[in-house]
């Protein structure tokens, strides 16, 4: 028993040790870096009377009415904090010390990087102690107007002690956006000339010549590791065919089946996708996306959930852009198999756009809810061709809302669009049954009303070319004219990037008192965020060098989509830290 227990008590030893070991071998989350001291920091005050220190060990940053006003000027070195090797800035503070503070009409003290380089010689009118001088405004120079006013920070001080400033912002754009370390200024007070009265207080805080805990530190923590460009499938919300084809470049799925000849197409501006056409070579640089047949069943070579599966990956695998499963029959389970098949195309090739016949299959509803499917194309039929019959063919507008209503319950709505039709000449119709213009501009605008979510329309061309005319117009008007008007600010159109860090930032303007609801944003095929501000940061880290495209979708608050796209080029390579 004896050494039996003594085997355990080893093995439970061993354990441990391997767990600790395990443990410490992992990076932490996050890493804190304290810059403080004169080895590692730069720091002053210049005055407006002329008279400045970089050497004392108090900072002063006093006014006087009618007679001069104190700037600090400080400058931290990042070199400790290797940013290239986390992720981001997840806090960054200033924390200073202060030692007399009378304020007695409660003055806020700013904070703001310094745009100008400058040294130790600096004065209240030069930042090199030479003949060079501070930023101007209106033709007048001031060392005030050194401070980047749009990233200010301030607080109102009144006593003395420990006091912080959050300048996560400033330093992550030193770290990771190219902006110059030229460090900060410190001031109470607003631009000087001459001999004003702009009030009177004190502030006195510790420079980093002063005893140990007093001295200026800017606390840095710094969070997770950087992306690599390997992983960037992984890392996206979401994969699509192409930055080139909906739902990417365009934010609605405008689908028309069987439009035929190439002078047709060329006459559709509005509709971007289609299914099982000869043309897909060369519609796919025009915009379009084509996708190819999937058996629905049943069918004898489909006899069981394999080979549904095997049968689907293969058609996803040989086909870029994506498939459209067609119209199922299968009986009662069996349906599952169809949707297991969905479900395995996926996982093999999540950036194959798959869509399906949708005829109010409640399970099929449910794989796109899951997002193994990404477009249920709903056979909404309201009037057809005189060769197909009217009963079992057409639903109606209440049996169309009611397979709207199925894909809403399973969370697919936004996965989902109405192929309205036929489309034929007016000749082609059953008596009495013609869609018209009108009464498709009815249609449509219905259709919006009930399920405004649904990210387009569909047709079903039935040798309408006329009327199929008429269809582009109207998917135009009912879902592009009403889209917000984007602009994309910064970056520009094939701006070459060379930072870490990038911030793509949008204008977007919702028309009808409508407000934007959420951002998308893509980097080439993939969506990589979804926010309800229009900037993302992007991390260049994680991307290969060379041409890429933007993408952004504005939604609106009545699910209007418009989207922008620009092309830029990434040049960012490790570089020497800031």
């Amino acid at each position: 028993m004896l050494k039996t227990a003594t085997k355990w008590c080893l093995l439970c030893l061993l354990l441990e040790a391997v767990l600790l070991s395990a443990t410490a071998a992992t990076p932490a989350t996050v890493k804190r870096i304290v810059i403080r001291g004169p080895e590692q920091v730069t720091d002053g005050w210049v005055r407006t009377d002329g008279v400045a220190s970089f050497t004392a060990p108090t900072l002063a940053g006093h006014g006087r009415a009618w007679s001069a006003y104190d700037h600090i000027l400080m400058r931290f070195d990042l070199t400790s904090v290797m940013a290239m090797r986390h992720g981001r800035v997840r806090k960054a503070v200033l924390r200073l010390h202060v030692l007399e503070a009378k304020n007695p009409q409660r003055k806020v003290t700013h904070v703001a990087p310094a745009m100008t380089r400058w040294n130790t010689h600096a004065t209240a009118s030069s930042p090199l102690g030479d003949k060079s001088g501070w930023p101007q405004r209106a033709g007048h120079a001031n060392v005030r107007y050194t401070m980047r006013p749009e990233l200010e920070t301030g607080k109102v001080i009144c006593q003395p002690g420990k006091i912080d400033f959050e300048i996560t912002e400033m330093v992550s754009r030193w770290l990771y956006r190219g902006m110059p370390n030229y460090g900060l200024m410190v001031s109470t007070s607003p631009a000087i000339f001459g001999k004003p009265d702009q009030g009177t207080w004190s502030l006195l805080c510790a420079a980093s010549e002063a005893k140990e805990g007093t001295r200026p530190a800017l606390i840095i923590d710094m969070e997770g590791v950087p992306p690599s460009p390997h992983e960037a499938e992984s890392r996206a919300l979401a994969l699509y065919p192409s930055a080139s084809l909906p739902p990417v470049r365009d934010p609605y799925y405008m689908v028309y089946y069987n439009a035929g000849s190439r002078a047709q197409w060329r006459q559709l501006r509005t509709i971007n996708m289609t299914t099982y056409s000869g043309q897909g070579v060369w519609l796919a640089p025009r915009g379009v996306a084509n996708l190819t047949w999937a058996e629905g069943g049943p069918i004898d070579w489909l006899p069981d959930r394999t080979a549904y599966q095997h049968y689907y990956t293969n058609v996803a695998q040989s086909n870029a852009i994506g498939f459209c499963g067609h119209e199922s029959n299968l009986p009662g389970a069996q349906m599952d198999w169809l949707g297991d098949a969905f479900r395995a195309a996926e996982r093999a090739f999540p950036e194959r756009l798959s869509a399906y016949y949708y005829r109010g299959e409640s399970k099929m509803a449910q794989a796109a809810g899951q997002k193994h499917i990404d477009l249920l194309i709903q056979e909404g039929y309201t009037s057809t061709h005189k060769q197909f019959p009217l009963r079992g063919f057409a639903i109606g507008l209440e049996g169309i809302k009611k397979r709207i209503d199925t894909a809403r319950a399973c969370g697919a709505i936004e996965r989902h669009v109405v192929m309205l039709g036929h489309i034929c000449r007016p000749e082609d119709y059953h008596p009495g049954h013609a869609l018209t213009p009108a009464n498709l501009d009815t249609l449509i605008g219905e259709l919006r009303r009930y399920a405004p979510e649904m990210p387009g329309i569909g047709f079903y061309g039935a040798n309408g070319q006329q009327l199929a005319l008429d269809c582009d117009r109207l998917a135009h008007k009912h879902f592009v004219e009403p889209a917000p008007e984007m602009v994309i600010l910064e970056p520009q159109f094939e701006a070459t990037l060379a930072t870490a860090h990038v911030v793509v930032r949008v204008e977007a303007t919702a028309k009808s008192n409508r407000e934007i609801s959420v951002y998308r944003w893509f980097i080439d095929n993939r969506l990589v965020a979804e926010t309800d501000q229009p900037d993302y940061l992007w991390d260049l880290r994680g991307e290969h060098p060379g041409r890429h495209w933007i993408t952004v979708h504005a939604v609106d608050s009545g699910f209007h989509r418009s989207a922008i796209q620009i092309p830029v080029r990434v040049a960012f390579g490790q570089r020497a830290e800031p």
